[in-house]
């Protein structure tokens, strides 16, 4: 009994996956019309890096100027919009 609920609930979770982008509330639009508005969404690999100034977890201030001539690699994580 306990496999073939594991079995259903999968096979609904997939079912979920597969038909939930579809929906209205799936749908988060095309990335670039989702990005269109935020001006530095619009660089490139190579593009000179805009300002920018972050605040640590210890409150100190990084600025992407106090790097400049190092190699810097910075990623941002995508949040789920719903």
């Amino acid at each position: 009994m306990r496999r073939w609920l594991g079995s259903l609930v999968i096979v609904g979770l997939l079912a979920l996956n597969w038909a939930l982008p579809a929906t209205k509330l799936g749908r988060r639009g095309v990335d670039p019309e989702a990005r269109a508005d935020i001006e530095s969404a619009k660089l490139r690999v190579g593009d000179p890096m805009p300002n920018l100034e972050l605040t640590t977890i210890d409150g100190a201030r990084l600025r992407i100027a106090d790097f400049r001539g190092k190699r810097v690699l910075i990623t941002f994580e995508r949040s789920v919009d719903w």
